[in-house]
């Protein structure tokens, strides 16, 4: 049914059902000058309005509330709060509402800006602002109230009653100032999307495809993919790799002491996630394909026969961190998911790279090394189909929770077209199956991203590539519907707008676009171009769907991801970084450390160069066939 809006009182109907009302709250001395509504695509209403201060008002205020005539069933405010982060143990904002206030949030901290996304048992609404089109920045807040739940925007921007600004930690509330001069007018633009509910907690779908198609620009990235390969490999060789020991592989990354750059001291020797040896060893070994360079191979090997000699357990699993191997402290060894993936997928792609150059240098005992990991994650799945988060050298599982469990669906899918051996198709099945209902479910995934224990980004992407490689084993539609659905859920994450920042910020002086990129978890709001592992799916979902819109996500998740990557030449708050280095953390609201310049963190970075970005791309690059529609 199609949707009216009733411009005399600023209801919106179905028919003759009231789905909600917009209601203005306006300083004293500021009238409501005029005020435009169009339906610019079916559901989707364009709200412009302009207000006249009769009088000098020094503390201009308004609040703009869609009051949505259902009760919530689930809300959203994109990539901050996921139904009010009621999972994990964090100390992220939980609920909407905290001592009966409730929660407002600058618009750069959601990845549509301000937006607030709801859902009654009929109709879902989201309202977001645009920044073009308004004077001032603003923030949101969603506010669940018995039979109504009200959506709201509110200028000047302000954070309360406390605001989110490190892991865990908050400090007081703040609001800016507006001041009008009598005869000054104040400008603002939202969008209102209303659509009928058909997929619970997941129907934001029109929400989100409306705000990118708005404020979508092609960007161009710092790089050619042929640049891009060689900074990459520059950076792994000489920065990352190490000899330490027993130890030959790669670093977990820089950081900076004060007045030089250093190697992470502890925690430094990963096999995936952060650290990614296995990864970045495939790429020497890719890079000498390409270039024939002896020494790039002889790195690969390297790191590849010191996680097999010696990081190798009898149960099959490998031991994820190595530091404890190099100073005997065996009790910290846990073994998760989202790494023992990693491991075990790279070694299979190790075994088929030195299969194409017809090298045998332990080529078999990668695969073995990989199958082993297969085979614990099957004989120790649970009679649910869960695989578990993590498990102690032993095989004792530590922890049985969270989405991450997913990742080892992605090697046992691996194995089975390797060996042909249905076991490992049975097992991959019924844990996809486990974590894809939970999914459904929730409408989050949890617990991928390790240095947190919240809703996130990172425990959907196995989801997403295994709901791929299994519409490609099967080619069963349900397959490929899910993975689009589950895209949604990562898109949720993917910054819709490009926030302006303080000049004298890095961001500003470097130029960089928050358009493409991707935000953390619930309790890590900063921006990092981890979304290049899931890069390959957006490109093969647009080629299987004919939507265009997942090919253009994935080119803007290649254009941000080469921002802020160093030729030797590039200057940060008066440091040079080094050749090929990236940050990990792009600070693009009120989280993280203050800025030198302003002092509140907007615009800042993390100064950890760490290995994983560099990792990522190489791995995309020797991934892709065709590395021109990476400049289309």
């Amino acid at each position: 049914m199609s949707l009216q809006w009733c411009h005399e009182s600023d209801h919106l109907y179905s028919g003759t059902e009231l789905i909600g009302e917009l209601l203005l709250d306006i300083s004293s001395g500021v009238i409501l000058h005029n005020s435009a509504v169009e339906q610019v695509k079916p559901g989707v209403f364009k709200i412009s309005k302009t207000f006249l201060a009769t009088e000098q008002t020094d503390f201009f205020r308004l609040v703009l509330d869609f009051k949505a005539h259902y009760g919530m069933n689930w809300a959203m405010i994109p990539a901050v709060s996921y139904n009010g982060n009621n999972w994990g143990r964090g100390s992220e904002p939980k609920g909407f509402v905290t001592d009966g206030k409730p929660w407002s949030f600058s618009y750069s901290r959601a990845s549509v800006a301000g937006a607030t996304y709801s859902e009654g048992p009929r109709w879902s609404v989201g309202l977001f602002g645009d920044l073009n089109g308004t004077d001032a920045p603003f923030s949101c807040s969603v506010v669940p109230s018995g039979e109504y739940t009200v959506h709201r925007l509110i200028w000047p921007e302000e954070e309360g009653p406390s605001t989110y600004f490190q892991k865990n930690r908050y400090q007081e509330a703040f609001q800016r100032r507006i001041s009008l001069a009598a005869g000054a007018e104040f400008r603002i633009c939202i969008y209102l999307v209303t659509a009928a509910v058909q997929k619970e907690k997941l129907s934001y779908t029109h929400l989100l495809d409306f705000a990118w198609d708005l404020n979508y620009h092609r960007q161009k990235p710092w790089y050619t993919p042929e640049e891009l390969w060689r900074l990459g490999i520059h950076y792994a060789k000489h920065s990352l790799y190490v000899e330490d020991g027993i130890y030959r592989g790669f670093s977990k990354g820089l950081r900076w002491y004060g007045d030089q750059w250093k190697l992470r001291p502890t925690g430094k020797y990963v096999v995936g996630w952060t650290g990614q040896n296995i990864s970045l060893a495939n790429s020497m070994i890719y890079s000498y394909i390409r270039s024939d360079s002896e020494e790039d191979l002889q790195i690969g090997l390297n790191t590849l026969d010191t996680w097999t000699a010696h990081a190798r357990l009898e149960n099959g699993l490998i031991q994820c961190l190595f530091d404890p191997l190099l100073d005997g402290d065996d009790q910290r060894s846990v073994n998760d998911a989202c790494n023992l993936s990693d491991a075990a997928e790279n070694f299979f792609e190790a075994w088929e790279l030195l299969g194409r150059i017809e090298i045998d240098h332990n080529r078999e005992l990668y695969k073995e090394t990989a199958l082993g990991i297969c085979d614990f994650a099957a004989e120790h799945q649970a009679s649910d189909g869960r695989f578990g988060k993590s498990w102690d050298n032993a095989g004792e599982c530590v922890d049985s929770n969270g989405t991450i469990g997913c990742y080892l669906v992605l090697p046992l899918l691996k194995a089975y077209q390797i060996t042909g051996d249905q076991k490992y198709l049975t097992s991959a099945r019924r844990g996809y199956e486990y974590y894809i209902a939970g999914f459904l479910r929730d409408g989050y995934t949890t617990a991928g991203a390790l240095d947190t224990y919240c809703i996130d980004k990172e425990s959907a992407i196995p989801l997403l590539r295994s709901s791929m490689r299994l519409y490609d084993l099967t080619k069963e539609e349900r397959y490929l519907e899910l993975a689009e659905l589950v895209s949604y859920y990562l898109a949720s994450w993917q910054w819709h707008y490009t926030t302006p920042f303080p000049e004298g910020t890095p961001l500003n002086e470097m130029g960089y676009d928050t358009f493409g990129g991707t935000s953390v978890s619930a309790q890590h709001h900063h921006i990092d171009p981890f979304a290049l592992v899931f890069l390959e799916d957006w490109f093969r979902l647009a080629e299987l769907t004919g939507r265009e819109i997942w090919r253009r996500r994935a080119m803007a998740v290649w254009a941000n991801a080469s921002m802020g990557i160093s030729d030797g030449t590039l200057v940060v708050n008066g440091v040079v970084r080094p050749i090929g280095s990236q940050d990990e953390g792009y600070f693009h609201t009120y989280w993280g450390a203050p800025n030198e310049t302003t002092g509140d963190p907007m615009g800042n970075v993390s100064y950890w160069l760490v290995a994983w970005p560099t990792a990522f791309r190489l791995q995309a690059l020797r991934r892709l066939a065709d590395w021109r529609q990476l400049t289309d």
